[in-house]
């Protein structure tokens, strides 16, 4: 008959090796809390230490392993119970028994980042998801990839009239459109743009819902103009970037080169306009790296707080972000992060604050 003490090696060594069930790993568990709190009794002292190697040769690397033998008795018991209540340890870390282990497994999960990704809407109602292994579309009298591949299929052509078409991107993704007068817009992550599939002989006008950045093919008979929740960004020669969610509190228009006019306001370029409803627009100077560094494929923080860095990084990621506390929203955090990471690692920058903790469980984020 099997004795007691080689039924308990067994079940250790079958749980070194990664072979025990779960309810073997509890009994596992148990056994070394059970020896460590000195409630049970195991075999003598000499036996224990015997199996307490046995097990020690498993967890210890080769720098911690024991060089002799422990032969006071007394000290060698201590000794077995003080590698019990490490082995206990090791055993609670890398085990699931316990409900407080929930916690710990939640923050090593991990969400990939977005990429490419778009759809894009006909006049009809039509969807065409686009091919996320090209880098853009281009409207012309057909709609086709940058690199030549038709979109709608090989003989597929637009009406002549011009239709009103919209390019949507989800959360989690980017995705770029060059538009039928040469003029290329990328869209960050859940944006929309509409446009026609024909610009009219007197102005070239499309709507922004999101985040974009326009590179404007100048036309000194036909202007631009981007009308975006309440305002209209004229171009005068430009590229430029609108930040407008509906969520945001102000829209951010922000000049890299040339000029333009945010309603009736001029900017020059570096600068920024921000306008906020029923308020006059108020221009300040822009940190162009951190206004282009989505385009550019990075996060950059620069003092903004926890409330603002989440939403940013939820549109990405495509997560819901839950604050323990309401105060945590008002952290202020300063970094950059490519956002071709996972969310891991901008939760890491988060971290270092000292002031927050992230976990993640499925796709909800909670900060506390």
């Amino acid at each position: 008959m099997e004795r007691k003490d080689d039924t308990y090696d067994k079940l250790v060594e079958r749980y070194l090796r990664g072979e025990a069930t779960e309810e073997e790993a509890k009994l596992v568990n148990s056994y070394f809390n059970q020896l460590a709190e000195g409630q049970a009794d195991f075999g003598k002292p000499k036996d224990i230490v015997q199996r307490k190697n046995r097990v020690w040769r498993h967890i210890a690397p080769p720098s911690l392993r024991p060089v002799r033998l422990i032969r006071n008795r007394f000290r060698a018991f201590a000794a077995v119970a003080a590698a019990a209540v490490i082995a206990g340890v090791w055993l609670f870390y890398f085990s699931v028994p316990r409900e407080k282990e929930v916690s710990t497994i939640v923050t090593r999960e991990d969400i990939a980042p977005g990429g490419l990704g778009a759809t894009l809407t006909m006049a009809d109602g039509r969807q065409q998801i686009l091919d996320t292994t090209k880098d853009g579309v281009i409207i012309g009298t057909a709609l086709t990839y940058e690199d030549g591949s038709p979109v709608l299929g090989k003989d597929a052509m637009l009406g002549t009239g011009a239709e009103q078409l919209t390019a949507s991107t989800g959360r989690g993704q980017v995705y770029s459109f060059t538009l039928p007068d040469g003029t290329k817009v990328w869209l960050n992550a859940d944006s929309k743009l509409s446009f026609p599939s024909r610009f009219g002989d007197k102005e070239r006008k499309v709507r922004l819902e999101g985040e974009g950045f326009f590179v404007v093919k100048h036309d000194d008979s036909k202007h631009f103009f981007v009308e975006s929740k309440g305002q209209v960004v004229e171009d005068l020669g430009t590229s430029f970037n609108i930040q407008s969610y509906p969520e945001d509190l102000a829209q951010r228009t922000t000049l890299v080169e040339g000029a333009a006019k945010v309603n009736e306001t001029l900017l020059r370029p570096g600068q920024q306009a921000l306008h906020q409803a029923h308020k006059p627009i108020r221009v300040v100077e822009a940190d162009i790296d951190q206004v282009l560094a989505w385009q550019q494929g990075n996060f950059v923080f620069r003092g903004e707080t926890l409330e603002e860095v989440f939403r940013t990084v939820a549109r990405w990621y495509d997560v819901e972000v839950l604050f323990k506390r309401e105060e945590t929203k008002y952290i202020t955090v300063g970094g950059t992060v490519s956002r071709s990471r996972s969310i891991r690692a901008v939760l890491d920058l988060m971290e270092r604050t000292g002031k927050v903790k992230c976990e993640i469980q499925g796709k909800q984020v909670t900060v506390q």
